[in-house]
């Protein structure tokens, strides 16, 4: 972690907005990547980001270490959203891969985006969060280990075995 950002974390644990928004700023892209990912919609990604939000400003001052702004706001961004898995109960939409054939190129990436979503889906919670994590969000073995409390060599044979699942489903 840069020294900037520990320093932001300080701030805003002694009560600076300003600081915290800096802070959301340097995460909100990746927060969203995940969310989006983990949820499957833009809707509700942007409610599970924005709950994240007023629960870590609230609760900044409970964080024991700087360094460890980035795996606790992530925390509680999973936290956030299987909240809104169990409240809404989000499921998959069924695509017809047939009709995949014979839409425009803008369809097309809309569908991939779909077979991508089922193929996440066949995934346990914990590898769907790591695949997410390391793909969509470009973090380290070691910065997810981190995230999710497991050990780095963990999170790298996880992500082998999720990507042989997801390449199974995919027929690639």
């Amino acid at each position: 972690m840069s020294s900037d950002i520990t320093n932001l974390v300080k701030s805003a644990k002694n009560g600076s907005a300003e600081a915290f928004g800096e802070l959301y700023e340097i995460y909100a892209k990746d927060m969203y990547r995940f969310a989006y990912y983990y949820l499957g919609s833009s809707a509700s990604a942007e409610d599970a980001v924005s709950e994240c939000v007023v629960i870590a400003f609230q609760k900044i001052g409970d964080l024991r270490k700087a360094a460890a702004f980035k795996s606790w706001l992530f925390k509680i961004l999973h936290n956030c959203c299987n909240k809104l898995l169990r409240e809404k109960a989000v499921s998959m939409q069924n695509v017809e891969y047939s009709s995949l054939l014979n839409l425009s190129a803008e369809e097309k990436d809309e569908n991939e985006k779909i077979i991508l979503k089922h193929a996440l889906a066949r995934l346990t919670d914990e590898e769907r969060e790591i695949v997410i994590l390391y793909y969509a969000s470009g973090y380290t073995s070691k910065e997810i280990g981190e995230i999710m409390g497991l050990k780095d060599s963990t999170v790298r044979s996880k992500i082998m075995r999720s990507g042989e699942k997801m390449r199974t489903y995919l027929q690639i």
